[in-house]
Protein backbone atom coordinates (compact mmCIF):
# COMPACT_ATOMS: atom_id res chain seq x y z
CA UNK A 1 0.00 0.00 0.00
CA UNK A 2 2.84 2.35 0.92
CA UNK A 3 4.64 1.51 -2.32
CA UNK A 4 1.54 2.37 -4.36
CA UNK A 5 1.18 5.73 -2.55
CA UNK A 6 4.80 6.70 -3.20
CA UNK A 7 4.46 5.74 -6.84
CA UNK A 8 1.34 7.91 -7.21
CA UNK A 9 3.08 10.90 -5.59
CA UNK A 10 6.13 10.56 -7.88
CA UNK A 11 3.94 10.29 -10.99
CA UNK A 12 1.88 13.29 -9.91
CA UNK A 13 5.01 15.42 -9.27
CA UNK A 14 6.52 14.44 -12.61
CA UNK A 15 3.26 15.33 -14.37
CA UNK A 16 3.13 18.74 -12.64
CA UNK A 17 6.74 19.50 -13.56
CA UNK A 18 6.11 18.56 -17.16
CA UNK A 19 3.06 20.79 -17.21
CA UNK A 20 5.12 23.73 -15.85
CA UNK A 21 7.88 23.12 -18.40
CA UNK A 22 5.34 23.00 -21.21
CA UNK A 23 3.78 26.22 -19.92
CA UNK A 24 7.13 27.99 -20.03
CA UNK A 25 7.60 27.00 -23.64
CA UNK A 26 4.28 28.42 -24.79
CA UNK A 27 4.82 31.42 -27.09
CA UNK A 28 3.08 34.50 -25.74
CA UNK A 29 1.01 36.55 -28.18
CA UNK A 30 3.12 39.63 -27.25
CA UNK A 31 6.33 38.02 -28.48
CA UNK A 32 5.74 39.45 -31.93
CA UNK A 33 5.94 42.96 -30.40
CA UNK A 34 9.26 42.24 -28.69
CA UNK A 35 8.05 40.72 -25.39
CA UNK A 36 10.98 38.76 -23.96
CA UNK A 37 9.83 37.89 -20.41
CA UNK A 38 7.39 38.61 -17.63
CA UNK A 39 8.98 39.39 -14.25
CA UNK A 40 7.78 38.16 -10.85
CA UNK A 41 5.59 41.26 -10.40
CA UNK A 42 3.79 40.62 -13.69
CA UNK A 43 5.51 43.43 -15.59
CA UNK A 44 5.98 42.78 -19.30
CA UNK A 45 9.59 43.27 -20.44
CA UNK A 46 10.00 44.19 -24.11
CA UNK A 47 13.17 44.25 -26.17
CA UNK A 48 12.77 47.21 -28.48
CA UNK A 49 15.27 47.74 -31.30
CA UNK A 50 15.12 51.26 -32.70
CA UNK A 51 16.37 51.92 -36.23
CA UNK A 52 19.39 54.17 -36.74
CA UNK A 53 18.68 57.90 -36.92
CA UNK A 54 20.33 59.60 -39.89
CA UNK A 55 20.82 63.11 -38.46
CA UNK A 56 22.81 64.46 -35.52
CA UNK A 57 23.44 67.77 -33.79
CA UNK A 58 26.37 68.60 -31.53
CA UNK A 59 26.79 71.49 -29.09
CA UNK A 60 30.35 71.95 -27.84
CA UNK A 61 32.10 74.23 -25.35
CA UNK A 62 35.77 74.25 -24.55
CA UNK A 63 39.18 75.76 -24.94
CA UNK A 64 41.09 76.90 -28.02
CA UNK A 65 44.80 77.52 -28.23
CA UNK A 66 45.95 81.06 -28.87
CA UNK A 67 46.13 81.07 -32.69
CA UNK A 68 49.49 81.26 -34.39
CA UNK A 69 49.14 84.51 -36.35
CA UNK A 70 51.21 87.58 -37.13
CA UNK A 71 50.73 90.98 -38.74
CA UNK A 72 53.29 93.13 -40.53
CA UNK A 73 53.31 96.82 -39.57
CA UNK A 74 54.78 99.01 -42.29
CA UNK A 75 56.68 102.09 -41.09
CA UNK A 76 57.02 104.83 -43.70
CA UNK A 77 59.92 107.22 -43.95
CA UNK A 78 59.79 110.13 -46.38
CA UNK A 79 58.72 109.01 -49.81
CA UNK A 80 59.41 105.32 -49.15
CA UNK A 81 56.32 103.14 -49.11
CA UNK A 82 57.84 100.95 -46.44
CA UNK A 83 61.11 101.97 -44.86
CA UNK A 84 60.89 99.08 -42.41
CA UNK A 85 58.49 96.30 -41.48
CA UNK A 86 57.88 95.12 -37.94
CA UNK A 87 56.14 91.80 -37.39
CA UNK A 88 53.80 91.66 -34.39
CA UNK A 89 52.47 88.34 -33.13
CA UNK A 90 48.81 87.78 -32.21
CA UNK A 91 49.68 86.96 -28.61
CA UNK A 92 51.60 90.25 -28.30
CA UNK A 93 48.43 92.21 -29.01
CA UNK A 94 45.93 89.89 -27.34
CA UNK A 95 47.99 88.59 -24.44
CA UNK A 96 45.87 86.93 -21.76
CA UNK A 97 42.96 86.55 -24.18
CA UNK A 98 40.12 84.22 -23.25
CA UNK A 99 40.55 80.70 -24.59
CA UNK A 100 36.82 79.93 -24.36
CA UNK A 101 35.24 78.63 -27.57
CA UNK A 102 31.78 77.55 -28.67
CA UNK A 103 30.95 75.20 -31.53
CA UNK A 104 27.96 73.63 -33.28
CA UNK A 105 27.94 70.83 -35.86
CA UNK A 106 25.14 69.28 -37.90
CA UNK A 107 25.57 65.86 -39.53
CA UNK A 108 23.56 63.97 -42.12
CA UNK A 109 24.37 60.28 -42.61
CA UNK A 110 23.97 58.75 -46.05
CA UNK A 111 24.87 55.21 -45.00
CA UNK A 112 24.42 53.33 -41.72
CA UNK A 113 25.15 49.76 -42.85
CA UNK A 114 28.86 49.61 -41.95
CA UNK A 115 29.25 52.36 -39.41
CA UNK A 116 27.73 55.78 -40.05
CA UNK A 117 29.06 57.73 -43.03
CA UNK A 118 27.88 61.25 -43.69
CA UNK A 119 28.48 64.96 -44.28
CA UNK A 120 29.22 67.54 -41.61
CA UNK A 121 28.51 71.28 -41.50
CA UNK A 122 29.47 73.39 -38.53
CA UNK A 123 31.20 76.43 -37.05
CA UNK A 124 33.25 77.48 -34.04
CA UNK A 125 33.45 80.86 -32.35
CA UNK A 126 36.19 82.49 -30.29
CA UNK A 127 36.86 86.08 -29.32
CA UNK A 128 39.70 88.02 -27.71
CA UNK A 129 40.31 91.59 -26.60
CA UNK A 130 43.48 93.63 -26.31
CA UNK A 131 45.25 96.84 -27.32
CA UNK A 132 46.68 97.61 -30.74
CA UNK A 133 50.16 98.79 -31.65
CA UNK A 134 51.19 102.23 -32.88
CA UNK A 135 52.35 102.29 -36.50
CA UNK A 136 55.02 104.83 -35.57
CA UNK A 137 56.28 102.59 -32.76
CA UNK A 138 54.97 98.99 -32.88
CA UNK A 139 56.49 98.19 -29.50
CA UNK A 140 54.14 100.68 -27.82
CA UNK A 141 50.49 99.89 -27.09
CA UNK A 142 47.74 102.16 -28.34
CA UNK A 143 45.15 103.64 -26.00
CA UNK A 144 42.28 102.14 -28.01
CA UNK A 145 41.00 98.68 -27.20
CA UNK A 146 40.38 96.10 -29.94
CA UNK A 147 38.05 93.09 -30.08
CA UNK A 148 39.04 90.16 -32.28
CA UNK A 149 36.64 87.43 -33.43
CA UNK A 150 37.58 84.11 -35.04
CA UNK A 151 34.86 82.20 -36.91
CA UNK A 152 35.87 79.00 -38.76
CA UNK A 153 33.05 77.46 -40.86
CA UNK A 154 33.45 73.74 -41.60
CA UNK A 155 32.21 71.51 -44.41
CA UNK A 156 33.48 67.95 -44.59
CA UNK A 157 32.87 64.25 -44.10
CA UNK A 158 32.39 62.24 -40.92
CA UNK A 159 32.65 58.54 -40.09
CA UNK A 160 31.24 57.23 -36.81
CA UNK A 161 32.22 53.78 -35.55
CA UNK A 162 28.64 52.95 -34.54
CA UNK A 163 27.19 49.58 -35.50
CA UNK A 164 24.07 49.20 -33.33
CA UNK A 165 21.40 51.60 -32.15
CA UNK A 166 22.13 51.22 -28.42
CA UNK A 167 25.95 51.26 -28.61
CA UNK A 168 27.51 52.63 -25.42
CA UNK A 169 30.68 54.22 -26.88
CA UNK A 170 31.13 55.48 -30.46
CA UNK A 171 34.44 56.98 -31.63
CA UNK A 172 34.43 59.11 -34.79
CA UNK A 173 36.71 61.02 -37.16
CA UNK A 174 35.92 63.97 -39.43
CA UNK A 175 37.68 66.37 -41.74
CA UNK A 176 37.37 68.61 -44.76
CA UNK A 177 37.55 72.24 -45.80
CA UNK A 178 37.09 75.38 -43.74
CA UNK A 179 36.49 79.02 -44.50
CA UNK A 180 37.76 81.07 -41.61
CA UNK A 181 36.63 84.63 -40.97
CA UNK A 182 38.78 86.97 -38.88
CA UNK A 183 37.12 90.19 -37.73
CA UNK A 184 38.47 93.06 -35.65
CA UNK A 185 36.78 96.16 -34.22
CA UNK A 186 38.36 99.21 -32.65
CA UNK A 187 36.36 100.51 -29.70
CA UNK A 188 36.21 104.13 -30.90
CA UNK A 189 35.05 103.22 -34.43
CA UNK A 190 31.87 101.59 -35.70
CA UNK A 191 33.54 99.99 -38.72
CA UNK A 192 34.44 96.30 -38.47
CA UNK A 193 37.48 95.09 -40.41
CA UNK A 194 37.19 91.50 -41.63
CA UNK A 195 39.07 89.08 -43.82
CA UNK A 196 38.52 85.44 -44.80
CA UNK A 197 40.38 82.57 -46.42
CA UNK A 198 40.11 78.87 -47.16
CA UNK A 199 41.89 76.14 -45.23
CA UNK A 200 41.28 72.66 -43.85
CA UNK A 201 40.37 70.97 -40.59
CA UNK A 202 40.58 67.54 -39.00
CA UNK A 203 38.93 66.22 -35.85
CA UNK A 204 38.53 63.10 -33.76
CA UNK A 205 36.37 62.36 -30.76
CA UNK A 206 34.31 59.96 -28.69
CA UNK A 207 30.57 59.84 -27.96
CA UNK A 208 29.27 58.32 -24.70
CA UNK A 209 25.67 57.13 -24.94
CA UNK A 210 23.57 58.24 -21.94
CA UNK A 211 20.34 56.65 -23.16
CA UNK A 212 22.02 53.23 -23.45
CA UNK A 213 22.21 53.17 -19.64
CA UNK A 214 18.45 53.53 -19.11
CA UNK A 215 16.02 51.67 -21.37
CA UNK A 216 12.98 53.57 -20.12
CA UNK A 217 14.63 56.96 -20.68
CA UNK A 218 15.66 55.89 -24.20
CA UNK A 219 12.08 54.88 -25.01
CA UNK A 220 10.71 58.18 -23.69
CA UNK A 221 13.19 60.30 -25.66
CA UNK A 222 12.39 58.37 -28.82
CA UNK A 223 8.60 58.47 -28.45
CA UNK A 224 8.27 62.02 -27.09
CA UNK A 225 10.99 63.90 -28.97
CA UNK A 226 12.13 61.61 -31.79
CA UNK A 227 15.64 61.44 -30.31
CA UNK A 228 17.32 58.08 -30.86
CA UNK A 229 20.36 58.58 -28.63
CA UNK A 230 21.59 61.29 -26.29
CA UNK A 231 25.38 61.49 -26.04
CA UNK A 232 28.14 63.24 -24.11
CA UNK A 233 30.85 64.24 -26.61
CA UNK A 234 34.57 64.96 -26.30
CA UNK A 235 36.49 66.23 -29.35
CA UNK A 236 39.93 67.46 -30.43
CA UNK A 237 40.10 69.57 -33.61
CA UNK A 238 42.85 71.33 -35.56
CA UNK A 239 42.34 74.18 -38.04
CA UNK A 240 44.99 75.26 -40.53
CA UNK A 241 45.02 78.11 -43.07
CA UNK A 242 47.99 78.96 -45.29
CA UNK A 243 47.09 81.58 -47.87
CA UNK A 244 48.37 84.84 -49.30
CA UNK A 245 45.89 86.74 -47.14
CA UNK A 246 47.10 85.32 -43.81
CA UNK A 247 48.32 82.22 -42.02
CA UNK A 248 46.35 80.72 -39.18
CA UNK A 249 46.82 77.66 -36.99
CA UNK A 250 44.88 76.65 -33.88
CA UNK A 251 43.76 73.57 -31.94
CA UNK A 252 40.47 73.13 -30.10
CA UNK A 253 39.51 70.84 -27.22
CA UNK A 254 35.75 70.81 -26.70
CA UNK A 255 33.01 68.79 -25.05
CA UNK A 256 29.25 68.94 -24.76
CA UNK A 257 26.02 67.20 -25.74
CA UNK A 258 24.97 65.44 -28.93
CA UNK A 259 21.68 63.90 -30.04
CA UNK A 260 20.53 61.77 -32.98
CA UNK A 261 17.17 62.44 -34.59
Amino acid sequence: MLFKSLTAIILFSASAMATQMDARKVRHQGAADGLTRIDKDGAYIYEVVNPFKNQSSHLRFGSAETPTMSVDICQKSGTDDCASITQVQFEDIYSGASKFSFGYDYEYFFNTDAGKIGAQLGASFQFASGRGRLVSNPSQESLEKFTFVTLPIYLGAVYRFEYKSSQLIAPYVSGGGTYIILAEKREDRSKISAIGSLGFYGAGGVLFNITALDREMAANFNSEYGIGNLWVNVEVKTVQVNSEAFEYSANYIQGGMSFDF
